[in-house]
């Protein structure tokens, strides 16, 4: 079994070191594609590069960013992939809690897909007091030292099963992706991390509000009965404002914290729910054949054309 990774940067010189990082220790080959990066981030990625042949840069341009670009990567080089290895979608500020190599091997073959268990650590308060102290000493530590505070309140995709007839090109995740497996993946998601990545971060998100709801809207806290930040029930009824990075300062107060003892707290009930099995496992039947995805398909071109009105 093999985890090939792609991995689509911009502008995160300082956490994307880290996460290649660490993730060479658990993927086979990690694909890079920066989408312009002007702080640093390119000539970070080629001086990994160079020092670790694991790291295959695929592109360096300022287009426009998709989702669907991972899957023009896989389409690339999905030829090195055998059946029962597994694709990851690395984001360059995630560090996985869960080791995805003994993961993954773990997942029976009946399942195609894996969602994440996100542990989303914030920029709080507390940081702004620490980081206004000494700049330069706060973003000298690693970023697990630094940010302590977090919230267990999301889960996506990360990784599906390789197979031959896996079809990603022009696709946000591949339809025929098989069933999700029951148990998510843990991970560290490192969105806000200091006053000038935060702004950054923003005003390249804002110009593109429908792909990055939530860094549309001032305001980050949801409602708890909503449950994630960003639902899209909290997106269809909230009233935006655009944020400066002020507004992603989250109270310490409100979140849990990591005491460095290898242990957090996961909170199910913030997180979106898992597909229902049943469902699941007829939607991944009917993806599974020609017939079932020509049954399917306009059901699901319906559903992206709802969500990018939205």
């Amino acid at each position: 079994m093999k985890i090939f990774s792609i991995c689509c940067v911009r502008d995160e010189n300082d956490i994307v070191g880290e996460t290649l990082k660490a993730a060479l220790g658990w993927s086979d080959r990690i694909f890079v594609f920066d989408n312009g990066s002007v702080d640093g981030t390119w000539d970070t990625v080629q001086d990994i590069a160079k020092a670790n042949s694991k790291i295959e840069i695929v592109g360096h341009d300022d287009r426009t960013f998709t989702d669907e670009m991972r899957g023009e990567i896989y389409e690339s080089y999905r030829s090195m992939a055998s059946p029962g290895d597994w694709w990851c979608r690395l984001d360059s500020d995630e560090i996985y809690i869960d080791d995805p190599a003994r993961f993954l091997a773990e997942v029976p073959d009946k399942y195609g897909f894996v969602l994440s268990a996100t542990f989303n650590f914030y920029f709080t308060d507390l940081d702004l007091r620490s980081y206004e102290q000494s700049p330069s000493e706060w973003l000298a530590r690693p970023v697990r030292e630094r940010l302590k505070f977090y919230q267990n309140n999301w889960s996506e995709p990360r990784f599906v099963r390789h197979r031959n007839d896996l079809e990603w090109g022009g696709l946000i995740w591949p339809d025929n992706h098989g069933r999700t497996y029951p148990v998510r993946i843990r991970l560290r998601h490192y969105p806000y991390r200091s006053p000038a990545q935060i702004s950054s971060r923003l005003e390249i998100r804002q110009r593109q509000p429908t792909l990055f709801k939530h860094e549309a809207n001032r305001s980050l806290a949801a409602p708890k009965e909503v449950r994630p930040d960003w639902s899209d029930q909290y997106i269809a009824t909230a009233t935006f404002e655009r944020a400066s990075w002020q507004d992603r300062v989250m109270r310490a107060a409100e979140c849990d914290v990591d005491l460095g003892d290898a242990t957090l707290v996961s909170r199910n009930e913030l997180m979106p729910p898992l597909p229902l099995p049943a469902v699941d496992l007829v939607k991944a039947g009917l993806q599974a054949t020609p017939v079932g995805r020509a049954i399917l398909s306009p059901l699901l071109k319906w559903r992206r054309s709802q969500a990018s009105r939205r």
